[in-house]
């Protein structure tokens, strides 16, 4: 999935995406920008990411993140 940051607080660890598909906006966590290596996000930011789904919350959130260049 092909998106762009919405907006991400690094002092909350958290922050959305925005989906180019039109899709409901997907949350990202401050582990998941770790583990693709990234210090933090700025809004606007292009990535591409996968959308995993919290069965429990039922909320959608990005992992396997990958900077757009």
């Amino acid at each position: 999935m092909i998106g762009a940051v919405k907006s991400y607080d690094s002092r909350r660890g958290m922050g959305e995406l925005s989906r180019d598909d039109g899709g409901d906006d997907v949350a990202v966590f401050v582990s998941e920008v770790e583990r693709a290596g990234l210090s933090g996000l700025t809004v606007g930011q292009r990535l591409s990411f996968a959308v995993q789904t919290d069965r429990m919350r039922k909320r959608s959130f990005a992992v396997r993140l990958e900077v757009l260049r």
